[in-house]
């Protein structure tokens, strides 16, 4: 029975957003029509296209749940969903806004030479239209532009004869539809050229739009990745959507040793232990079992895709924690919910000897654009404690 009851709730909250969804992109397109038709009566292929943008999104994810990913189709749909939510979100923002002014000066009896020039400047919504593709425009350039992101930490531990580290960070890739080949390929050169002793993969580096073809293209390409003491690699949510274990199939094809609640040691001088996420539906290791035979005099680097259990990191010894997944809110103002909602949505935190490193991610998932954030590769210095001498 109560599950009966969760499940008409969930169906009820789906109409319900659906309904909502629905209205917002219905408002939208009266106010497009209004600039193409100017007083006279929309057509029907108007609202036929329109319809079709509106709901794009929701038809790619229809269509890669019923079609082969491999399917041009469905990545070209995908893409289509993409780019409309990024200008719907933005024109649901800028035109209520404009709205709710209009309505303030009317009732305020505002008129004159100035209500006329912004009359004109507004043009019956044309330049809030121009405005979002504008921004839309920059986001996509800036989305392009990944640039690297550098940190120097001193942990004060013993690394066996390791003074030094260079740690290379990537997070939140979302191979698909903004990074594919010659994006890896880009990547990789990045990365190489700041000739890391090891490199780390955050989650959340393919997602459900990414196509076979590309999984099995990053399993050659990441071969070139030239790091001293490997690649390591851990699952974020976004894996779990697609299918995993084929994933984590191209992640060892290519040289990249995926971890999952499980803990190695490096060169006899660290250890790097990579966490599951909870997506995957099965019960997460708690890190004290992880942990139980790993000899915490020497540093320890969690890989959690997530920035959350801090707690528990500090309390069993971890000494540097690497996550993404906030992607620090990809377009304003989603960056504010991401600060409310984490202890540490990006940068860097330390807390006693504990230290955490929350990267802004790479590519993008939904809408393929940043504002007021950037994708990023990040570079970590570790300074470890001299070694005495005998």
């Amino acid at each position: 029975m109560k599950t009966m009851l969760i499940t008409i709730g969930n169906i009820i909250l789906v109409i319900l957003m659906l309904i909502l969804y629905t209205s917002l992109w219905h408002y939208i397109g009266k106010k497009g029509s209004k600039i193409l038709f100017y007083g006279k009566q929309s057509s029907k292929i108007y609202w036929i296209v329109f319809c079709f943008f509106a709901f794009s999104f929701i038809l790619a994810a229809i269509a890669r749940s019923t079609i082969s990913i491999n399917n041009r189709f469905t990545g070209i749909l995908t893409t289509i969903g993409a780019v409309s939510i990024a200008l719907f979100f933005y024109l649901i923002i800028l035109f209520p806004l404009t709205d709710l002014m209009k309505f303030i000066l009317n009732k305020l009896g505002f008129n004159g030479s100035l209500r006329n020039y912004l009359s004109m400047a507004y043009g019956r919504g044309i330049s809030i239209f121009i405005v979002v593709i504008i921004i839309f425009c920059f986001g996509f350039w800036h989305a392009n532009h990944q640039s690297v992101t550098n940190y120097k930490l001193s942990i004060n531990k013993k690394a066996g004869n390791i003074k030094t580290l260079n740690v290379v960070m990537v997070a939140d890739v979302h191979m698909g539809i903004m990074v594919r080949e010659n994006g890896l390929n880009k990547m990789v050169n990045s990365i190489n050229k700041l000739k890391p002793d090891i490199v780390f993969f955050c989650g959340d580096m393919v997602d459900e739009s990414t196509p076979t073809s590309l999984e099995v293209y990053f399993s050659k390409e990441f071969k070139n990745i030239k790091s001293k003491y490997g690649v390591y690699s851990i699952t974020g949510n976004h894996e779990y959507a697609g299918n995993v274990s084929e994933t984590i199939d191209y992640m060892k094809k290519a040289g990249v040793k995926v971890l999952q609640d499980e803990a190695v040691k490096v060169n006899d001088s660290f250890y790097v232990v990579g966490r599951n996420d909870a997506a995957s539906g099965k019960k997460v290791k708690l890190l004290s079992e992880i942990l139980k035979n790993v000899d915490k005099s020497f540093p320890i680097i969690e890989l959690n895709h997530r920035p959350v259990a801090l707690d528990e990191a500090e309390k069993n010894g971890v000494d540097l924690q690497l996550s993404g997944h906030t992607h620090e809110g990809q377009i304003f103002p989603f960056n504010l919910v991401t600060k409310a909602v984490f202890k540490d949505d990006y940068g860097y935190l330390k807390e006693g000897n504990f230290n955490l490193i929350v990267t802004s991610g790479y590519g993008t998932w939904g809408p393929p654009i940043r504002i007021g954030t950037k994708g990023e590769i990040v570079d970590i210095k570790l300074q470890f404690q001299k070694q005495s001498r005998e």
